[in-house]
């Protein structure tokens, strides 16, 4: 074992205290490192606040020494991280000064796995946590573990990874943005090595429910949400294996008719943009061919395509609302409760992806893997209108994040909210997290009618739907 400890610097002194302790429980001295802030030091989380030195416990493998200052901080591989401790003692000023907190803590935290290893020794994917995840992929593969590690570690790591994103009460499906573009890169990457181990399209799935399977009994959700979590990778294996075969066509060509003896950056942006391939991939492709990219050139395009859709992203994360007047209010109030009856029309797997308002429609994205029915539709303008005719009041309650949700309110774009939040409620009808402005009672809204249903993108439905004219809204 070895572990490191603060060199100390302008900031904050070296961290005697806790070298003389590791002395005295019996560390080797020799397997004790003083570090720089970069390596041994955490927070704070923001351009302030509380922060820390820290110690860190390695474990030393089989690897030897990369050269004669080989240390932790090498990044050789030689040392492997699975505890650390850091010491709230700092808070980092607007000005960049470290003053003393008044209350100091310990905050301590480890890698399950990385302690597996510890104990049992071997690697992460020797545990037991991969056995029959593994064993699956055996009798799905015409391949032996041994002959291609890394391709089952790859299938194995990113499926399960891709089944805990996809088995989550959010509503993130594969996408090329946010959340849904990590999931779709996790996939179509698995996809690539279980083809490299002959497994047939459609074994992503079977994959999917052995890891289902272990974990259920700790994540409910992934039993109760295993429906989904197949048929979403089913759907992007399926299309991914669609395109896979072209572009891969389209890098060997690349890979002929390099441009200054690399990948054009246009070129491999074309990938991503044409093809779906993730710039790893095609970096993954390139290095085993020994042949470089220009991922500055790429890098360009790619800002030029986030810029494009920059417009959208934000007006999403703001709620959508192009104003704060009573008809849009009046449209946004009936957001919340389209949002309620598509959860009880489709399913709780229905979750809000965003949304665009203006004085005379809305527009609202949500989860759902097909195209609804003309019953649905009527169904869920049924609901609405019902909620709308019953003329509740429209009230609002300020809680912190966790009472909301023992309350039972519906929170989804969580990273935009604060500690304290604001819970609407509309009778029995509906209750979310969310900023406003609202109606003040449902009758407000007149006739509420969904005029189109259509795709917004993969896995995400769209409808518009406006409010018909009432007194409020003349």
């Amino acid at each position: 074992m070895a572990v490191t400890v603060f060199e100390g610097d302008d900031d904050a002194p070296r961290d005697q205290e806790s070298y003389e302790i590791w002395c005295a429980l019996g560390q080797c001295e020799e397997e004790i490192f003083f570090l720089p802030k970069a390596d041994n030091w955490w927070g704070p989380a923001g351009q302030t606040g509380p922060c820390g030195p820290d110690t860190e416990i390695f474990i030393i493998s089989d690897k030897e020494r990369c050269g004669p200052t080989c240390s932790p901080a090498c990044g050789c591989g030689r040392y492997v991280e699975f505890w650390n401790n850091v010491f709230m003692k700092y808070n980092k000023t607007a000005e960049g000064k470290f003053e003393p907190l008044d209350q100091k803590n310990v905050d301590t935290g480890m890698g399950l796995e990385r302690v597996l290893v510890a104990l049992n020794g071997g690697t992460v994917y020797d545990s037991d946590l991969f056995t029959t995840i593994f064993s699956r992929i055996a009798e799905l593969s015409e391949t032996a573990y041994e002959n291609q590690p890394k391709a089952y570690r790859v299938v194995a790591d990113h499926t399960r990874t891709a089944v805990f994103i996809l088995g989550d009460n959010y509503g993130i499906t594969p996408s090329n943005v946010d959340q849904g573009y990590v999931l779709r890169r996790l996939i179509r990457r698995a996809v690539r090595f279980a083809m490299q181990l002959s497994i047939q399209e459609g074994g992503l799935a079977d994959i999917a429910s052995a890891v289902i399977d272990k974990y259920e009994l700790i994540y409910p959700e992934l039993q109760s949400n295993r429906d989904k979590i197949i048929r979403e990778l089913q759907a992007e294996e399926a299309r991914f294996q669609k395109t896979l075969a072209q572009g891969l066509r389209e890098f060997d060509k690349l890979s002929i008719s390099l441009v200054n003896g690399q990948i054009d950056g246009a070129a491999a942006f074309k990938l991503y943009d044409t093809y779906g391939f993730p710039i790893e991939l095609t970096i993954e492709l390139a290095t085993e061919r020994s042949i470089a990219i220009d991922l500055e050139g790429y890098l360009e395009k790619f800002q030029k395509h986030r810029e494009l859709s920059q417009a959208g992203a934000t007006q999403k994360f703001k709620g959508g609302l192009a104003d704060n007047s009573a008809q849009t209010a009046n449209l946004h109030t009936a957001t919340h409760l389209l949002h309620a009856a598509l959860r009880k029309v489709l399913g709780d797997e229905v979750a809000q992806k965003g949304s665009n308002i203006t004085a005379e429609r809305l527009r609202f994205d949500f989860s759902f893997h097909r195209k609804m029915t003309e019953e649905e539709i009527v169904a869920t303008e049924q609901l609405v209108n019902e909620a709308i005719a019953e003329g509740v009041g429209i009230t609002f309650e300020e809680m912190t994040l966790e009472d909301a949700h023992r309350t039972g309110a519906i929170g989804l774009f969580e990273s935009k909210y604060g500690q304290m939040v604001k819970v609407y409620t509309m009778g029995k009808f509906s209750k979310e997290i969310c900023g406003g402005p609202h109606a003040v009672n449902t009758a407000d809204l007149g006739t509420f009618k969904i005029v189109k249903e259509e795709s917004s993108s993969s896995s995400v439905r769209r409808i518009k739907a406006v409010l018909e004219s009432t007194d409020a809204l003349r």
